[in-house]
């Protein structure tokens, strides 16, 4: 039978209750010898899983031109590469998930590790694009590191361990993408492109073997409530966002009004249209959108979508501009660069650390407000004052505080309004809506900045950049308004 759909009335996490009434222990025979006596090996292990999916968001966003060079693509080839990665997380991520559900999580997370460093090895040795590329695809799988981590700390731990791990796990995310830009500079410009590749892998490896020592068995699903994989949504899902991806990136070089464009774009509405009708009437759906009938839930998910969304615009477009002749750029070096946005994923990771607390105290929804009003702030900043290095330190900085802080949340609300036994799906949910929010504002940033930075690396123009932020802006606003829909909680008549 069809699991309901969890009713609007399900207390918001993070109000003035203690962390154990929020977080749940795990039920009896779940969690492993010594788990309880080490939470702290546990939650290093799963961090290190996440972190080295995070560093893999981004790491190559610096050596972009270097690839191209190297492989000899252009632009819009080499833009591929990171999102063929993002398309593919956002298929993979659910469907991994839900299969930590049925088979348990401690599993599939160790097969997902293997997978990674095994196309992370083949990555660093692509002869060209297209081995590249595929290889990329494979790599989608480790965008299930986070939500099996989460479900296997709902599972594992509870009280003040469990509002740890959120803290720390959430921070990872962040951090990594926003640490990545610097690592990858320094690792290009000091041995080559390769070792981008290679050196993850060994981070993946070094993950592995903590969980194989640390991290404790979790149970599967009970036979009876086993159900077989979606592929139908599986292939709905990663037709539409192929297409509407391929539709945006391409857009300008096949043209906005060509039959072509509109053609793929129409074709991947429809399968996206078609996957929710396949999917309320599937027992066992990819993307459970029965679960949108949860306000709270519903909001959180919009609020995922900007959270991938608005970095994404930041991370495109600022080592463009920072590169760029000193006349209307900074003229910086690639790991120049990569050390002025430092800053940002610092305030990232301390934004996921002190998110828990901070929720506890003022309530979910206070601090979602607040994370997407810092945000809003940072691209509006951004867009009056592009191009000035003073600009780029403080509003830069502000998103990542304001991504930490919005991360750490939004991974709060999905863990505990979900059941126990169906987090790591719920939560690969929310990992697809923050990949499609990111695979959406690279091409689209993309597009944008087409023709801004012309042969040189001179800047032609500014416009396109302020432009880009502005549309950061706008979405963090719209999330503004929507943050303030989330219900206050019930517990008590504290306040979210």
């Amino acid at each position: 039978m069809t699991r309901p759909a969890p009713t609007s009335t399900a207390t918001l996490p993070g109000t003035a209750t203690a962390p154990s009434a929020q977080a749940p222990s795990a039920p009896p025979g779940e969690s492993g010898p010594g788990v309880r006596a080490r939470p702290a090996l546990v939650i290093l292990a799963l961090s290190t899983a996440v972190l080295a999916f995070s560093l893999m968001q981004t790491l190559l966003v610096p050596a972009l031109p270097t690839l191209g060079e190297a492989l000899g693509s252009g632009p819009q080839g080499t833009g591929w590469i990171l999102t063929a990665f993002l398309v593919a997380g956002a298929v993979l991520a659910p469907v991994v998930g839900s299969l930590g559900d049925r088979y348990g999580h401690r599993r599939v997370l160790v097969v997902t590790l293997v997978v990674f460093a095994a196309a992370t090895v083949a990555a660093g040795l692509a002869p060209n694009l297209g081995v590249l590329l595929a290889a990329r695809v494979v790599q989608g799988v480790s965008t299930a590191t986070f939500p099996l981590a989460l479900a296997i700390s709902r599972r594992s731990l509870d009280g003040r361990h469990l509002v740890t791990a959120l803290g720390w796990l959430s921070g990872m995310v962040g951090v990594g993408a926003g640490v990545a830009l610097v690592l990858g500079g320094l690792i290009v410009e000091s041995l080559s492109w390769h070792w981008l590749f290679w050196s993850t892998a060994a981070l993946v490896l070094v993950a592995l073997a903590m969980v194989l020592a640390w991290v404790p068995a979790t149970p599967a699903r009970p036979a009876g409530r086993a159900a077989r994989t979606d592929w139908a949504g599986t292939f709905l899902l990663a037709g539409g966002l192929a297409g509407l991806l391929l539709a945006v990136s391409q857009g300008r070089s096949w043209g906005w009004t060509s039959p072509l464009t509109w053609g793929v774009g129409l074709a991947a509405v429809c399968a996206l249209a078609v996957l929710v009708l396949v999917e309320l009437r599937s027992a066992a759906p990819l993307v459970d959108v029965r679960t949108f009938r949860n306000r709270s839930l519903v909001i959180t998910s919009v609020l995922t979508l900007a959270l991938g969304f608005v970095p994404y615009v930041f991370y495109v477009s600022l080592p463009l501009i920072l590169q760029a002749q000193p006349s209307a750029g900074s003229g910086l070096t690639v790991t120049q660069t990569g050390l002025v946005l430092l800053p940002s994923a610092v305030l990232v990771f301390v934004g996921g650390r002190v998110a828990p607390a901070l929720s506890i105290r003022f309530g979910a929804k206070s601090l979602a407000i607040t994370a997407v009003l810092v945000m809003a702030v940072a691209g509006a900043g951004l867009a009056v004052w592009p191009g000035e290095m003073w600009s780029v330190l403080v509003f830069f900085t502000l998103l990542g505080l304001g991504n930490g802080i919005g991360f750490a949340v939004c991974a709060q609300l999905v863990t505990m309004l979900s059941p126990a036994d169906e987090v790591a799906a719920a939560t690969g949910l929310n990992a697809v809506l923050r990949t499609v929010g990111s695979a959406v504002a690279a091409p689209v940033t993309t597009a944008l900045l087409a023709g801004a930075v012309v042969q040189g690396g001179t800047v032609s123009s500014t416009t396109p950049f302020s432009v880009a932020f502005g549309l950061a802006a706008v979405v963090g606003l719209v999330a503004l308004v929507v943050a303030g829909a989330l219900p206050s909680a019930r517990a008590g008549g504290a306040r979210a």
